[in-house]
């Protein structure tokens, strides 16, 4: 995974997880840490990916059949 701070390619992932359960990860170059939301408009969001998809995804499927 590249740092989303400077762009380089050589991080490392670390143990361990954060408090809700991201992948964290090290980048050798800039020295900061970060985990794989970082940077994303998911980064601040608490609730997991896939259930944060799932809702999306039964919003607009309701959506698209009221429009039927």
């Amino acid at each position: 995974m590249d740092c989303p701070h400077c762009h380089s390619s050589s991080t490392t992932e670390r143990e361990g997880r954060t408090v809700h359960g991201f992948r964290c990860f090290h980048c050798r170059d800039c020295g900061r840490r970060f985990n794989e939301r970082t940077g994303t408009a998911l980064n601040r969001v608490r609730v997991p990916t896939d259930i944060v998809f799932l809702v999306v995804f039964w919003r607009l499927r309701h959506k698209l059949r009221s429009c039927l």
